[in-house]
């Protein structure tokens, strides 16, 4: 009787262990800060009756102080260069030659729309808290925003908090160009 007793506890015990939820408690991933980040990418831009699938850039980003682009295209000629800090905006075009160089509050009022550099940071990575981009992320900047531009960037060897520099130099024998407001 000791036996079977025995064995009724083991198989009682091992029917009500099996039942039992295996699930584990997981408390979610904190978002990933970051002060620097710098990435490159691959860039397919449309609009104004032009198509551009085979762009690549870099950018490196400072949260909440400094964004900075290079658009190269299939050859590796620089096509276009950005710079955005906290108060203005530097553009350096070397395709039509030309550059813009404005305060954000300027830029803003010509476009009829806010534009601040963490509405830029915010489209950028795709998301408002400020989370990096992951390897193969796509970003879809979106027509609204550029006015008949859309442009899609598939962002790869990502760095976080590398400290890096912001070039941009605007040649003199370039001519300034103003950003025609929406109508």
């Amino acid at each position: 009787m000791k036996v079977f007793s025995k064995i009724a506890f083991l198989v009682l015990l091992l029917a009500a262990t099996s039942c039992a939820s295996r699930k584990k408690t997981v408390a979610p991933i904190p978002p990933q800060s970051f002060e620097w980040l710098t990435a490159n990418m691959d860039i397919q831009a449309e609009g104004n009756g032009m198509n551009f699938d085979d762009l690549s850039g870099q950018m490196r980003m400072r949260k909440d102080s400094l964004v900075w682009l290079s658009v190269t295209a299939s050859m590796g000629i620089e096509v276009a260069r950005a710079k955005v800090s906290t108060d203005s905006v530097w553009i350096l075009n070397r395709l039509e030659k030309t550059y813009l160089a404005e305060p954000l509050d300027t830029l803003s009022a010509q476009l009829g729309m806010p534009l601040s550099l963490p509405l830029i940071q915010t489209l950028i990575l795709d998301n408002n808290e400020g989370i990096p981009p992951v390897e193969n992320q796509t970003v879809l900047l979106k027509t609204f925003v550029m006015g008949n531009m859309s442009a899609k960037m598939r962002y790869k060897n990502i760095k976080l908090d590398e400290k890096t520099s912001f070039p941009l130099k605007i040649s003199d024998k370039m001519e300034r160009f103003r950003i025609k407001p929406r109508q």
